[in-house]
């Protein structure tokens, strides 16, 4: 829930209050719900499910890189143009999500790992 919840609260301000990326259309659309209800909850259980708790530093760091890229990935697929892609550019840039990715995976790793304690 509290995936869902941070991705809301971030999209709610790069998209509608800074413009930096918006899904389907630049207006608020009932549409761009979808992708933050049906794909990010998933997406972060199958990368906690699989996360290497129990190995070397090295090994974890190798997990969330791999996972970079596959977030990259799906990023630029998502960026094709419409019938395939739904995500769209304003101010922000690849890179920015390069840099976002693997902070938003810890971030999310981290919470999860208190709030199991």
């Amino acid at each position: 829930m509290f995936t869902v919840a941070f991705q809301v609260v971030v999209d709610q301000y790069v998209d509608l209050k800074y413009q930096g990326y918006y899904y389907f259309s630049k207006s608020i659309d009932i549409a761009a719900v979808l992708p933050i209800t049906v794909l990010v909850p998933p997406v972060n259980i199958v990368f906690l499910n699989w996360y290497p708790f129990d190995s070397s530093v090295k090994r974890k760091m190798i997990y969330i890189l791999l996972w970079v890229i596959f977030m990259l990935l799906y990023e630029a697929l998502a960026l094709l143009p419409e019938p395939w892609g739904y995500f769209n550019y304003g101010w922000w840039e690849f890179w920015h999500s390069a840099i976002a990715d693997p902070i938003l995976l810890y971030m999310l790793l981290k919470y999860y790992q208190w709030f199991v304690k």
